[in-house]
């Protein structure tokens, strides 16, 4: 009997140190940055390496604009005529000819393509506000994503402090002969899987914030830590103001309205390719003169037209353009049903997460406190069974990480309302 009472205290004084290790900070943490829902969201939207990279397509668009309605080079040549079949040298020419040539295209196809590189430009912008949107959105989601696996971890040591207090209590009535020596045991046991269990939440916390460190394009190792906040108000969003809202200014709705104009200037300009187009030669003449040859310097102008006699082939390119307009109107078409369709899940998903809260918080979470002290109660006077307290100490766990997923999945879901929207409604400074 010593034997054993001894083995149990020396795993009740191991159990002890390690719920002293398992709620022991790590130094590091009060050195790390503490980082708001906000500096996230900002940081992300300016940072991000792909919101960098839509950005600087953007610019490029907009420079060919004027790359677009520009001429053709001008060329410049220098002919040198009548050198003596006995000689290589260009200088015992007899004439020189100096010209100079500028094609000239039609000045209605260069209003036209003018047009459609202003529309590509348009798009390449709201594809940048687009993916400005986007990563505001993750990186939201990202932050509550931590947050849940931060508030994970720390629900898991509360769990096993509890259960350290059970393994307590659990000696107290084994020496006594008022519980089987199993019941020490099992308790122990549950003790160290849920150890265990502490490892994988940190493993997932880890990864939880090297998202958020990625997406703010920074290190994936970077330490830093979060300040815990919810700041989406009640689901009661006008559904009818949203749709409007995201109809006219979502910035992918936008763009697919810039592509639908970009494909109509395509069509205009494949039906002015009929057009045709001009060129403009000078030429200056120098003579050498001499005895034999006493004719003067001249000039020369000459002006072209060029004829688009194959009309076969400018057929095929408006039928070509037509079929891409078709293609953009269907797209657009599309993209607004999607974003109807998106704000409606978005709104759904956050009503239910919102009951949740409320069910979790006023109803589970009350319900499981209470059991489980009635539990711990009744098993500490013999009443009832470890299993019985066992089960009620996990409910109660699991209540409290339920109603936080809660409160962490109606965040996203707002999250989500606003990228269907396409711009920020419940966080202050963050304007992609």
């Amino acid at each position: 009997m010593d034997k054993r009472k001894w083995a149990t205290g020396k795993r009740l004084v191991l159990i002890t140190l390690m719920t002293v290790l398992a709620n022991t900070p790590v130094l590091a943490a009060e050195q790390q940055e503490i980082l708001t829902l906000q500096q996230i969201v900002d940081t992300a939207v300016k940072n991000n390496p792909a919101v960098m990279e839509s950005q600087k397509r953007w610019e490029e668009k907009q420079a060919r604009i004027a790359l677009a309605k520009a001429w053709p080079n001008p060329q410049l040549g220098i002919m040198k005529d009548d050198i003596p079949k006995n000689s290589l040298n260009p200088f015992d020419a007899m004439m020189t000819e100096y010209t100079f040539t500028q094609d000239i295209m039609n000045p209605a196809k260069l209003k036209a393509m003018g047009k459609m590189a202003s529309s590509d430009a348009g798009m390449a912008e709201a594809n940048y506000r687009d993916k400005q949107m986007e990563v505001y959105s993750t990186a939201k989601s990202a932050y509550y994503d931590l947050l849940y696996a931060d508030k994970a971890l720390e629900i898991g040591k509360e769990n096993q402090q509890l259960m350290g207090q059970l393994v307590q209590i659990a000696q107290v009535n084994y020496s006594t002969g008022m519980v089987p020596l199993q019941d020490t045991l099992r308790a122990q046991t549950e003790f160290s899987t849920m150890t265990t269990d502490l490892l994988n939440m940190a493993s997932m916390a880890a990864v939880a914030k090297a998202k958020v460190n990625t997406i703010l394009g920074r290190s994936a190792d970077t330490l830093f830590a979060v300040q815990e906040e919810f700041s989406a108000p009640p689901p009661n969003f006008d559904l009818a103001a949203l749709q409007k809202e995201a109809q006219t200014n979502k910035p992918a709705v936008v763009s697919m309205e810039r592509q639908l104009a970009m494909a109509k200037n395509g069509v205009e300009l494949a039906n002015k390719q009929s057009l045709p187009d001009y060129q403009l030669s000078i030429g200056y003449k120098d003579r050498k003169q001499t005895m034999m040859d006493t004719q003067p310097d001249t000039w020369k102008m000459e002006f072209m037209v060029m004829l688009p006699l194959w009309q076969s082939k400018n057929k095929a390119e408006v039928r070509s353009a037509e079929a891409s307009l078709d293609t953009a109107q269907a797209s657009l078409a599309t993209m607004k049903n999607m974003t109807d369709l998106d704000l409606q899940m978005a709104l759904t998903e956050a009503q239910s997460a919102w009951r949740q809260i409320d069910l979790y918080k006023n109803t589970v979470i009350p319900q499981a406190e209470q059991t489980y002290q009635a539990g711990v109660v009744s098993y500490t006077n013999g009443k009832v069974d470890f299993m019985a307290v066992l089960d009620s100490l996990n409910a109660l766990r699991n209540a409290k990480l339920d109603y936080y997923k809660a409160r962490v999945d109606y965040e996203k879901a707002v999250a989500n309302l606003e990228k269907a929207v396409g711009k920020p409604l419940f966080t202050s400074e963050a304007q992609p």
